[in-house]
């Protein structure tokens, strides 16, 4: 099948000849009227940031790797835990100069699994802050680019022809400046 006709909706299925009548196919002539749109690249999308705004979002997503890093290091983490409780369980044989500590695993066992306790809660305040950055710095930055975006479109709607104005209707200025 060729890709262009795919894509256009031209082409036709297998064991179809033209002329046959398909149910929820358009007409040719639908198809036709159909214009080509007009891509653009990646960077062009940022062409109303300014310096403040590449800056807000390039902190944006360093916050947002320092977010995404925190699962695995929680794995690492938890991995570390989980090794403390198999160390812990097999180690019963009493040395010959032993402490009252050494009776108790369980008591040293508490003292870890309370520092990996630390851990988990530092870890899941430093990623709360860092998805916030990361938020708050991407709609920030976009914000700003949409006021820009809004006031070039306003200054065009305002530099038209004064027939332009006859023919929109009253409420055709709002409803492009929203959309």
């Amino acid at each position: 099948m060729d890709l262009e006709a795919a894509r256009n909706g031209t082409a036709r299925r297998p064991g179809t000849v033209e002329g046959d009548f398909e149910l929820g196919s358009i007409s040719n002539q639908g198809r036709d009227k159909k214009k080509k749109v007009n891509l653009i690249g990646p960077l062009t999308l940022f062409r109303y940031s300014d310096w403040q705004d590449k800056l807000f979002m390039l902190l944006g997503t360093v916050m947002a790797i320092a977010h995404g890093s925190g699962l695995p290091l929680m794995m690492i983490v938890f991995g570390e835990m989980t090794d403390k409780f198999v160390n812990n369980a097999g180690n019963f044989s009493l040395p010959v100069n032993f402490s009252l500590s050494m009776i108790n695993p369980g008591r040293i066992l508490e003292e870890e699994m309370t520092r990996y306790a630390y851990y988990y809660s530092g870890l899941g305040g430093g990623v709360l802050v860092a998805a916030y950055i990361q938020v708050s710095f991407w709609t920030l930055a976009a914000g700003r680019q949409i006021r820009k975006i809004r006031q070039n479109f306003f200054h065009a709607i305002l530099r038209q022809e004064m027939g332009w104005f006859d023919v929109q209707g009253t409420t055709e200025l709002n409803t492009r400046l929203t959309e």
